[in-house]
């Protein structure tokens, strides 16, 4: 395993984290459907393979997912950090969702019961409440990080807008920054190269990639010419999710196959390598063990630079304005080199 470290905190974390929104037997999402044996069994493995940072959400199975991973992470928990968000709905109640102080607060209780906790190592906003003011949602954070029972605070689902006015904000006040943004990213999704990425760099955030493998699109295991089968989140969801524009997603999905052959690997582990490679921690969601040992393998896995540059041309997009007006301009005709930061080149251990 390798580490890198989460945001300006010094704190160190697995490249590869484990999440955990495919536990729960009653997930109405049908992302997994794991049991607690399962669950077990799957942080176990991770346990051993080096894995240190467990992510969940109070919705995954409307807290079920908590549940389970609080069980099976208790013999490891000083070993480990363990992620959660706040935002989603939780009860029948008007005020059982959102960020305001009311509902944080109360969702922060309730995950640290379920967790069977007594801290929130990354506490993430699971994404912008437009209808509370952000001060308010930033006081309720900066109070439970003073009480004790967060350590760190994230974001996760934020525009680039966003996430620069929070920063300024706690900055101003005083308050802890946030280190963390949990983003969707992939050879299929790359649009948070345009705005997010930049911003990231810049604050000195460290990206948490959620579906890495697109839905298990990247897998290899869907096509063009039919039908998800049954048995499969496409398939029994009726719907590929996250989305993707189909007709030249599956000619990166071809892509990333003929790779695989070459590489000796399987096309899920040549899309966790070029994640990988990029130095962002890739969150695995894996519904059986032999999928957590296949992505696992993915540390193994060393694509060649003409590989990567394959991939990155085939999944590039379109520069969006004012970035390439910015790019026209360079360095504003400086006769100079400037090296990247320590940022620009994410540490491993």
């Amino acid at each position: 395993m390798k580490y890198t470290s989460l945001g300006t905190t010094g704190v160190h974390v697995s490249v590869l984290a484990l999440g955990a929104m495919t536990f729960g037997t009653g997930n109405a999402w049908k992302l997994g459907g794991l049991d607690q044996e399962a669950v077990d069994r799957m942080v176990s493995r991770a346990i051993d393979a080096g894995i240190n940072l467990y992510d969940t959400a109070d919705v995954y199975d409307a807290g079920e997912s908590e549940r389970m991973l609080g069980r099976a992470i208790r013999p490891y928990r000083e070993k480990v950090l363990i992620a959660t968000k706040v935002r989603g709905k939780m009860g029948e109640g008007i005020n059982d969702v959102g960020l305001s102080r009311h509902h944080i607060r109360i969702a922060a209780r309730k995950s640290l019961e379920r967790l069977g906790t007594d801290r929130i190592d990354l506490y993430q906003f699971h994404s912008w409440d437009p209808l509370v003011p952000l001060e308010e949602s930033l006081e309720a954070m900066q109070d439970l990080i003073e009480e004790g029972m967060v350590d760190y605070p994230g974001v996760s689902n934020f525009t680039a807008w966003q996430m620069a006015t929070l920063q300024a904000r706690c900055e101003e006040r005083g308050y802890a920054r946030y280190q963390t943004a949990q983003m969707n990213y992939s050879l299929l999704n790359r649009d948070i190269e345009h705005e997010v990425l930049p911003f990231m760099r810049y604050s000195r955030m460290s990206l948490l990639v959620w579906s890495p493998l697109h839905g298990g699109v990247l897998s290899g295991k869907y096509d063009r010419k039919s039908s998800p089968p049954a048995g499969t989140r496409a398939g029994d969801r009726g719907l590929f999710f996250p989305f993707f524009e189909e007709a030249k997603g599956f000619d990166i999905v071809e892509a990333v196959k003929d790779i695989a052959k070459e590489s000796g690997a399987t096309p899920a582990q040549v899309s966790l390598s070029w994640l990988l490679s990029k130095g962002h921690i890739v969150l695995l969601g894996a519904r059986t063990m032999k999928q957590l040992e296949e992505n696992l393998g993915s540390l193994d896995v060393n694509l060649s630079g003409e590989q990567m540059a394959r991939l990155d041309e085939l999944t590039k997009q379109r520069v969006q304005y004012p970035n390439w007006m910015i790019d026209r301009q360079g360095s504003g005709a400086r006769n100079f080199t400037v090296e990247p930061s320590p940022w620009e080149r994410p540490g491993k251990i």
